[in-house]
């Protein structure tokens, strides 16, 4: 009961990822700063496609040579990139990818600078992402439909384009939001559970869901605003160095869950607490520590080559300059 309560509890943090990542687009494209949609495109599959490439690789490899889950099969390879059912995080970069090359039309709807319009674009949102949850009986195709998660970016596009009043409005009714989630959090996880035990038919959950993440999203973004300014100021490199590495981390975290399993297994340990303990520890331990430290070579690496570039330009203009 426990560990079901805490997957439901957790169970908002992809609508959270969908949320954050149209705020934080929006914050940088709702005031009319001009759009260029080959060059959004390019960098988003430079940052976020590209590595998901090489890892959903790296998966395969270990997999296929190490753990020999399966044979080896370049068809098969190339499916797992495309659909992203090869470990459980993957599949939320090819729903990302969705609202990515729909940017245009997201950025044509955020030009429009009218309440009424904005309140039926959220409503719009709202009904798309019930009826898909409720009626596309296919729970792993759901989970990859953008239109599944449509309230979520909707929600996420009017706060960045409306960031000060957004967090005006989440400081103020903060105690409505906490309230909001303890309600809906117990009904999720309550009527969850009861369903799973056979006891009712849970036919309305994808209604109960959107509200608790919607509760969950606001309550957990007041809540972290106030805790990341405070951190701010006593850890500031740590915390940035976490941040830029944050992306490779979630990338690379299920593969040392799956690997510690695979141990843990080989060496018959079964209480569960201890096996548990054991990958918690490893995988925050191993996936933050291995992905700082590449993030922080990565960077000084560019920097090295930016600033030998820069003297390569300085020596060349000045040649010039004596010729």
């Amino acid at each position: 009961i426990v560990f079901f309560s805490i997957t439901k509890l957790i169970s908002f943090a992809v609508p959270a990822f969908i949320f954050t990542s149209a705020l934080k687009l929006f914050y940088k494209y709702g005031d009319e700063r001009k759009f260029t949609y080959p060059t959004f495109l390019w960098d988003r599959f430079r940052k976020i496609y590209m590595p998901y490439f090489i890892w959903v690789t790296v998966y395969y490899l270990v997999y296929v040579f190490i753990f020999k889950f399966f044979d080896f099969k370049f068809a098969n390879l190339l499916r797992y990139i495309l659909d992203g059912d090869l470990s459980a995080q993957f599949y939320f970069i090819i729903l990302i990818i969705q609202f990515y090359l729909l940017m245009p039309i997201w950025i044509l709807i955020s030009r429009v600078k009218s309440t009424p319009f904005s309140a039926i674009i959220v409503a719009i949102a709202f009904a798309v992402t019930i009826g898909c949850r409720m009626f596309i009986p296919d729970t792993a195709y759901m989970v990859k439909l953008f239109s599944s998660y449509l309230i979520f970016w909707t929600l996420g596009m009017y706060a960045g384009i409306y960031y000060e009043s957004f967090i005006s409005f989440i400081e103020r009714n903060k105690i409505i939001m906490y309230i909001g989630w303890f309600i809906t959090a117990i009904a999720h996880c309550v009527l969850s559970y009861m369903d799973v035990g056979g006891l009712i038919d849970y036919s309305f959950e994808p209604l109960i869901v959107v509200f608790f993440c919607f509760f969950s999203m606001f309550g957990f973004y007041t809540y972290i605003k106030g805790l990341t300014e405070t951190l701010e100021s006593k850890g500031k490199g740590f915390l940035i160095s976490i941040s830029e590495a944050s992306y490779d981390i979630y990338l690379l975290h299920c593969l040392i869950i799956t690997s510690v399993y695979e141990i843990l297994t080989f060496t018959n340990l079964e209480n569960l607490m201890v096996r548990f303990g054991i990958n918690f520890i490893a995988t925050y331990t191993l996936s933050i520590v291995w992905s700082v430290c590449q993030a922080t070579f990565y960077k000084n690496s560019i920097a090295k080559l930016q600033r030998n570039s820069a003297r390569r330009t300085s020596q060349k203009a000045r040649r010039k300059r004596y010729l």
